[in-house]
């Protein structure tokens, strides 16, 4: 069976994607196995967990050279050397991603030029401020992870909850990222001439899970999966160059251009629904879908221990200019993909182009064996989430080194199961996307902040009093989330 797919679907599985590999895979997993290693040897000291990083660490032998800092009503720790330029490319490298192709889509609905691009730009910044704030958070609580800081702040009691959203975001991501492969590979295969009856959907999932995906899962060093988060890095921005490159040249103009005189197009452009100041319930598809491709707040102690001479000022800055350079290249492509097809842009934006496109070719080819390679830094954070969930639960074992491969082989069969014979996961996926990325971009930053302020400064002191504004981001963090539930809903039914 295959994966049934609507636009709106599609566009949630690959926001879901994007938040998994780009954020948590790399974050949360690999900043654990650095801390547990002490930085001691083949680490990057000047930088988070980001692609570049991990390229460097693989042949690198620096020692750590980090320094303490001194926060704000806390115990000295260490920081990093990372310059405000390398953190903005980390963090721009660990947020944009697949979810870049679905964002035309989202304004093809009827949205108008105007309220599309001033919704990509209003929620940068909402997303920036909340982004801010657990750095600013990390300063007044002296805390490391963001774990510890919901542990502080909310309760230790409940710091299972978060390696249960983690451990269901990476577990979705993964049956979504397996049913892909497995209808990718399909069609590859069938147009390389494969007879139907070696080129079932199921059996190549299975084949791809167990020669591929599982000895790939098993590797306990991610650095040594350093090239395919370059490949996945480098498979977006040349899509993006591509996207802006055809909008410009002419290529897809309606009744002259090269591809669209053949009728071979998926559809024809079509500018019907175009408007400049249209604003309606069709727009709420793009403004839920982007509340998930701004998502890194997870990482963001990390990116603020690692941050030379840190401080919430000087966080706030590198924050502000990494957004400003998310909200550009995302406002470009979601432009530059409307005005080359308009109102029948697909969810997965490559869809649209002509087959016989050479460009557009290669960036399906990029972005589909950036997907393959980055199934394993998925599992891997699935893994450490499901181990932490356990431990949580009073069983610490499932963590332990003889148990690995069972755990990994546990996890991939449920992943393969569900993939190659549920048709449509997509209630699920969609609604675990929407109600944990909300809950983690506008619900906890608010909360963990005013309560790190309260326990820090007081409870009812100025600069408490001053924060509860940032509290408001709540109702407007379930409005979102509830909006994101509807339409997930909406598109299954």
């Amino acid at each position: 069976m295959r994966l049934s797919l609507t636009p709106t679907q599609l566009i949630r599985y690959l926001l879901v994607i994007t938040l998994i590999q780009g954020d948590l895979a790399f974050g949360t997993f690999l900043n654990k196995r650095l801390a547990d290693h002490g930085w001691k040897k083949n680490h990057l000291s000047s930088a988070p967990p980001s692609p570049i990083a991990l390229h460097q660490s693989a042949t690198s032998t620096l020692e750590p050279t980090l320094e303490p800092v001194k926060r704000g009503g806390a115990q000295k720790e260490q920081g990093g050397k990372a310059t405000i330029l390398a953190s903005v490319f980390n963090l721009v490298n660990n947020v944009a991603g697949a979810g870049i192709l679905t964002l035309s889509a989202g304004m093809a609905g009827g949205t108008g030029w105007i309220p599309a691009i001033s919704t990509c730009t209003i929620l940068g910044a909402i997303s920036a401020h909340c982004f801010s704030i657990i750095g600013e958070s990390c300063e007044l609580t002296g805390e490391k992870t963001f774990k510890d800081l919901w542990g502080r702040t909310i309760g230790e009691d409940s710091k299972v909850v978060v390696d249960a959203t983690i451990a269901l975001m990476c577990l979705s991501a993964c049956v979504i990222y397996s049913g892909i492969l497995g209808d990718v590979f399909t069609q590859l295969l069938s147009q390389a001439g494969l007879a139907d009856k070696w080129n079932g959907r199921t059996s190549n999932i299975l084949a791809i899970t167990s020669f591929i995906l599982l000895p790939l899962s098993l590797v306990k060093d991610l650095s040594a999966l350093a090239f395919t988060s370059l490949l996945g890095f480098a498979a977006i921005m040349y899509t993006v160059f591509f996207i802006v490159f055809r909008a410009l040249d002419g290529s897809y103009k309606l009744g002259s251009g090269k591809f669209v005189t053949d009728g071979l197009l998926l559809a024809q452009p079509s500018f019907t629904k175009t408007s400049l100041l249209n604003f309606d319930f069709t727009s709420l598809v793009l403004a839920s879908n982007l509340g998930l491709a701004y998502i890194a707040h997870y990482n963001g102690p990390a990116f603020y221990r690692s941050l030379k001479d840190t401080s919430a000022k000087r966080f706030r800055k590198m924050v502000n200019v990494a957004f400003t350079v998310l909200v550009a290249l995302y406002v470009i492509t979601m432009v530059a993909g409307y005005s080359t097809f308009g109102d029948v842009c697909q969810g997965n934006l490559l869809l649209n182009y002509h087959p016989g496109d050479i460009l557009s070719t290669l960036g399906r080819l990029a972005t589909g064996f950036s997907i393959l390679f980055g199934f394993p830094l998925v599992s891997c954070a699935a893994r450490e989430a499901v181990a932490g969930v356990g431990a949580g639960l009073g069983f610490p074992q499932l963590g332990a080194d003889k148990y690995h491969f069972s755990l990994v082989f546990g996890i991939l069969s449920v992943v393969t199961l569900i993939s190659s014979t549920v048709k449509d996961v997509s209630l699920v996926v969609g609604l675990t996307g929407a109600l944990l990325g909300s809950a983690i971009v506008y619900v906890c930053p608010p909360i963990i902040y005013t309560k790190a302020l309260a326990l820090v400064k007081g409870e009812g002191s100025p600069e408490h009093k001053a924060a509860k504004i940032n509290l408001a981001l709540v109702p407007f963090g379930i409005v979102i989330a509830a909006l994101g539930c509807f339409m997930t809903l909406k598109g299954a039914s």
